[in-house]
């Protein structure tokens, strides 16, 4: 099923009362209607009755849609085009919800909120956004205070061999550039987006802050965590963006680095983090 909501590119969760017929597997994605690639939440879980979903948007487009469908079809087209009507009357929406996003105000310096803004506006057009141009130079765009570059490219290259390489976003230590790959971003959601910028800008300008060596990859992890889930974000995303990124080194590094922003995560959540939180001056990370 699908539904339109007028979400006026507004901050919110959305409670969603789901009922099933039967043991099954749900997917819920919420996206862009006039954009393509721009969902803004995705994801699966069982149901057999009554289940709650709140869906999170930190950030949403102008119109959004929600559609829901059994997970079992590879995607919503698929439901659509080969959905029998008993598999359509074997779940329904009972009730939706509106309500405030929850955030946790934390300090934010002026250059936080520039580059957050900026990685809102590019997470939201990385779908429509130009990338390489015909001459092989990047599409660059720019915060509006100028501080912060992002060199959009096709496919990021390694420096030497011009070849393709596996990350989706790095950073120059030196210059502060961020190069992002459009080909993956186009395949990860608006929040996936933002976790995966936050974690380069914190590589140069969070880790130093926070007496981290600059090219510190768990430090990086851990300071973009920080503002990401203080800003609402869903935690199964950033999990998402991460798996993503490790699948294509899947060594023991990463391993540890995943065991760590896991472990940072649920003591975000357990509120075990007060050695992070700056009391004064406080600013609130709602928008």
């Amino acid at each position: 099923m699908k539904k339109g909501f007028p979400s006026n590119n507004k901050a919110f969760t959305l409670g969603l009362d789901i009922h099933s017929t039967r043991p099954m597997k749900i997917a819920i994605e919420a996206h862009d209607k006039l954009k393509p690639a721009t969902y803004y939440y995705k994801t699966k879980g069982d149901i057999n009755g009554n289940r709650r979903w709140n869906l999170v948007f930190p950030q949403s487009p102008n119109q959004m849609i929600v559609n829901v469908y059994d997970a079992k079809f590879k995607s919503y087209q698929d439901y659509q085009r080969f959905a029998d009507q008993s598999i359509r009357d074997s779940f329904s929406i009972v009730r939706e919800e509106v309500l405030p996003l929850k955030t946790t105000p934390i300090w934010l310096s002026p250059e936080d909120l520039s580059f957050i803004k900026f990685a809102k506006r590019f997470s939201d057009n990385a779908s429509i956004y130009s990338a390489t141009n015909p001459d092989l130079t990047p599409s660059i765009y720019r915060s509006d205070d100028g501080k912060y570059t992002i060199d959009y490219y096709n496919k990021i290259l390694d420096r030497k061999t011009k070849q393709p390489v596996n990350t989706p976003a790095r950073i120059g230590h030196q210059t502060g550039v961020i190069e992002v790959s459009k080909k993956d971003f186009l395949k990860y959601t608006v929040p996936m987006r933002m976790i995966i910028l936050l974690h380069e800008y914190s590589h140069k300008w969070k880790n130093p802050a926070s007496g981290v060596r600059i090219d510190n990859e768990s430090g990086a992890d851990i300071n973009a965590l920080y503002i990401y889930l203080s800003l609402g974000y869903s935690p199964i995303e950033a999990h998402q963006a991460f798996l993503y990124v490790f699948d294509g080194a899947n060594n023991a590094q990463n391993k540890k680095r995943y065991l760590i922003l896991n472990k940072f995560i649920d003591d975000f959540y357990a509120g075990r983090l007060t050695q992070f939180v700056k009391e004064k001056n406080a600013v609130s990370t709602k928008k």
